[in-house]
């Protein structure tokens, strides 16, 4: 998944949210303001920075974000990490959460709408002891099974 992609999902994901129950406040992003949560595997997207001649090729982590050092061509060396922020617009939902103190916490459209779809089709009772890993019993692969599972969600629920 792109951030592209990931903006156009968290639009149509967004309609399905107050119907089921999240009241949290929807918004779009701006630029370098938010933070998606995702890991984005499309390298297309990695934000690249010059580097060092004397860093080795591999994984380094600052600050607890994974950079990469790759080699060009023509023998530059470049830093790339996977983009922490989505592309402005990108429909969001936030709220303050914590008794004591309150943070402000935010995802996308798409990840609030994944998580309640795969929390409702999970099987907790097969779950015998805390080791077990609890099932889920509809396939939730791809994201057209994930938007027909939450339309029959909305069907259940609204008749």
């Amino acid at each position: 998944m792109n951030l592209r992609i990931l903006k156009k999902l968290s639009k149509r994901a967004a309609p399905y949210l107050p119907l089921f129950g999240d009241t949290r406040e929807q918004f779009r992003s701006g630029r370098g303001d938010n933070y998606h949560g995702l890991i984005i595997r499309d390298r297309t997207c990695f934000e690249r920075s010059p580097c060092h001649s004397s860093y080795a090729q591999g994984a380094y982590l600052w600050g607890g974000e994974v950079r990469i050092c790759v080699q060009a061509r023509a023998g530059h060396r470049y830093m790339i990490s996977p983009p922490p922020h989505p592309l402005k617009g990108t429909i969001m939902v936030g709220g303050m959460s914590g008794y004591y103190e309150p943070e402000w916490d935010e995802e996308t459209a798409f990840g609030a709408l994944r998580q309640q779809v795969c929390y409702h089709f999970t099987d907790w009772e097969a779950c015998a002891s805390i080791d077990d890993v609890p099932g889920i019993t509809r396939d939730l692969s791809t994201v057209s099974k994930l938007f027909a599972a939450a339309d029959e969600m909305v069907r259940k629920r609204y008749g």
